[in-house]
């Protein structure tokens, strides 16, 4: 059975999820999967099997959302979303963090001294698989500063470290690089 029909029954059997949000995800997955083909998501499969989608109180998460990997959790601040945000653009991103999660980090930030990074070339990944449709510019400065890191290292370097989990990685390259 084919990543895609392993996800889709997956999704079917997680109770915790609404039937529209699972249509939702899948079709955010699918969009991931057609672009990205040789990324694996078995730990996306894995972790799809409870994740948990719940609403979060707007005093306790300022940010609209946030995915804690060792929970398994996602939570949506509803009090933010409603401030013009684009929720395809939102859950793209999270999907990325869910499909790079591992142990208590997501993508290369496993140390959290690269978390800028990761969250910059997170949302570069967001705008370039569903863009934005809303007024609010997300992770500006991160973004700016992974598109300079970016030029000097390779985005090939960026996307391997990230979804391989590889954080060594861009260390290495930058000391190779002297920078």
């Amino acid at each position: 059975m084919d990543i895609m029909n392993q996800i889709r029954e997956t999704l079917n059997r997680n109770s915790n999820i609404s039937d529209p949000v699972k249509d939702n995800l899948l079709d955010l997955i699918t969009i991931f999967h057609q672009t990205f083909p040789n990324v694996e998501l078995a730990n996306l499969n894995k972790r799809l099997e409870n994740l948990v989608i719940e609403s979060g109180s707007k005093y306790v998460y300022k940010e609209v959302s946030n995915y804690n990997p060792t929970s398994n959790i996602l939570t949506l601040n509803m009090s933010e979303l409603e401030k013009n945000h684009d929720l395809k653009h939102v859950l793209m991103y999270q999907l990325l963090n869910i499909i790079t999660a591992k142990d208590n980090y997501v993508g290369f930030d496993k140390d959290h001294k690269l978390i800028a990074l990761n969250i910059g070339y997170t949302e570069i990944l967001t705008n370039n698989l569903v863009g934005n449709d809303s007024d609010i510019e997300y992770h500006s400065d991160e973004v700016i500063a992974t598109n300079l890191i970016a030029n000097m290292i390779g985005n090939d370097v960026l996307f391997k470290a990230y979804f391989t989990n590889d954080f060594n990685l861009i260390n290495n390259v930058l000391e190779n690089a002297g920078l």
